[in-house]
This record gives C-alpha cells, structure tokens and sequence, in this order.
C-alpha cells in the first residue's frame, strides 16, 4: 500500500507540474521561465534545508568547483526543459525526453568513456528511437524553434545525469545530498539570471529563442497568474519529496515503469488540453509510437537490472 501510495503521488505531481507550466506559458502568457526556476529552486532549496534540520539526512556538500558546476548544468537543464515545453506542443516534449538514455550512450562515447553496451540495450535504444519517430511525425505542431530547443534540452540533460552520477560515485553522497548541495547555488543563480533576463535587459533572452518580454511590463490576469505560480512551486515540493520516496521503495525497473506511464498522462492530458486536434488515424500513430518507445526504455531497464544483478553476484 505505501509503495502504490508513493507512486500515485509521484505520478500525480509530476504530471500535473509539466501541465501546470504548459498553462503558465501558454494559456497565461507569463513565459518569465527564469524567475519560476527560482522560486521553484527557492522552494526546493528550502524544503531540504528543513528536513536536514530534521535530520532527515545527513548534511554532505561537494567541493565548491564540483557544486557550482553541477548547479550550473541543473539550472541550465531546467531552463532548456522549461523552454522545450513552452515551444513544443506537450505530447512532443514529454516523447522526446525518451532520447535522453541513447544521448547518454552517445556522450559517454565521446568523452571517452568506453561502456559496453550488449546487442540487447542496443536493440532496445533502437526500438526506442523508432517509436519517438512515429510519435513525432503525427505531431503537426513540430517547428525549428521548437525543435532546436528540444535537442539542446536532451543534450542538456543527459550530461547533468552524466555528472550527477560520476560526481555521487566520486565524492560518496547520496541523491538527496548531492541536490542539497547544489539547492542554494541554485538559487542564487537562479535569482541572478532571472533579474538580468527577466527584468534588466530582457532583449537578452532572444538569444536563446526565448521570447524577449519583461517582467515589469506583464499585468496579471484577475490574480490568475499568482494562483498558477503558487501552484506550480507547491508541486515542485510534492515532486521532489515524491521522487525521493519513490525510489526508495521500489526497484529501478519499477521506477522506470511508472516514469513511462508518466510519458503516456502527460501525452493524453496534453492532447486533451493544449496540443492541435488531428485526425483520429495521426492520433492512433502518436499512441502507437509512444507505446514502441515505452517498450523500448522499459526493455532497456529491464536488461540493465538483469546486468547489474548478474555483475553483483
């Protein structure tokens, strides 16, 4: 009962925060991404703050250089994600996000890390990668903004869990202690960039193909914006406290799982509330794309438990 309770959570926060951030830059128009980066770093930097007091863990930082690197690369990845989500239509967004584990593959490779990978993980990524194609090409809001930024999200994102890996293996923390750690650099970068580019010089943000509007000139929408905001970080607090649960009380395959059923709410809540309306044969494509892709990542968690299983014993 408490693992199917700890999932539901998860899956609840963790679909609603993306649907929420969808309506606060689509249906509200309030694209500030950066300053919602900060107040949910803010949150987030908070709430862990009080559960260490609580000694809920152990408190355990990283080196300064590493800590500041890895907030760098948390606070870039969140944006690009943010940014990914505003551009693209939902279903889009959350099916690339399934390129992430064949991106890592490929960084690995090129930054010399020669991991063997066996026939089964590979036909796998391949089973993947053929049902985000299906996915995306019945997706008729693709566009090169879009686009660009999506591929800079997975890029992104796949290094920050390259790191956040090598760096908990090397400096012996755990995940709540290494986001701990990172929390308030975070923060404080988060605060940084949000005055020069939501409030200074606003200009700034085109470079990014971000849209270029100030904070200071946005009116609020009869207190709407507020209650969304307030929203959103109260989900960036149930996700994280979720997340942390979760894993530890269910198998990484299991994790995996409820991560894809994530994949398809967030497509079919997306579809229902932003994305364009097509035709129910593109539809049925989509759904059919999604479902080889899940088949995919789920095999590819399945064969690696087996592997990390049999290299234990």
């Amino acid at each position: 009962m408490s693992v199917i309770l700890a999932a539901a959570f998860n899956i609840l926060s963790s679909v609603s925060i993306i649907l929420v951030n969808k309506q606060l830059a689509s249906a509200c128009g309030f694209d500030f991404i950066l300053t919602m980066l900060f107040l949910n770093f803010l949150t987030t930097a908070s709430l862990l703050e009080c559960l260490a007091k609580l000694r809920w863990f152990e408190k355990k930082h990283l080196p300064n250089r590493d800590r500041w690197i890895v907030a760098g690369m948390a606070l870039s990845t969140v944006l690009l994600n943010n940014c990914s989500n505003e551009a693209n239509s939902v279903g889009f967004y959350q099916i690339t996000k399934l390129l992430i584990i064949p991106t890592v593959m490929g960084l690995e490779r090129l930054q010399g890390r020669h991991v063997v990978y066996t026939d089964r993980v590979i036909l796998s990524i391949v089973v993947t990668g053929i049902g985000v194609a299906l996915a995306t090409v019945s997706d008729f809001e693709v566009n090169v903004r879009g686009s660009i930024l999506a591929l800079m999200s997975i890029i992104s994102t796949a290094q920050y869990q390259i790191w956040q890996g090598s760096k908990q293996h090397e400096h012996g923390v755990t995940a709540t202690q290494i986001t701990y750690s990172v929390a308030w650099p975070q923060s404080l970068a988060g605060m940084v960039c949000s005055l020069l580019a939501d409030v200074w010089v606003p200009q700034v943000k085109a470079l990014f193909l971000m849209r270029p509007s100030s904070l200071l000139e946005h009116k609020l929408s009869d207190k709407g914006d507020l209650y969304w905001i307030a929203l959103c970080n109260i989900l960036a607090v149930c996700t994280n406290i979720s997340v942390y649960g979760l894993i530890g009380k269910t198998s990484p395959v299991t994790y995996q799982v409820i991560g894809q059923l994530k994949t398809v709410l967030v497509v079919a809540f997306g579809y229902v509330f932003f994305d364009v309306r097509v035709p129910l044969r593109w539809l049925l494509l989509r759904l059919a794309g999604v479902a080889v892709a899940i088949v995919g990542v789920i095999s590819y968690a399945i064969t690696k438990n087996i592997e990390t299983k049999t290299k234990k014993s």
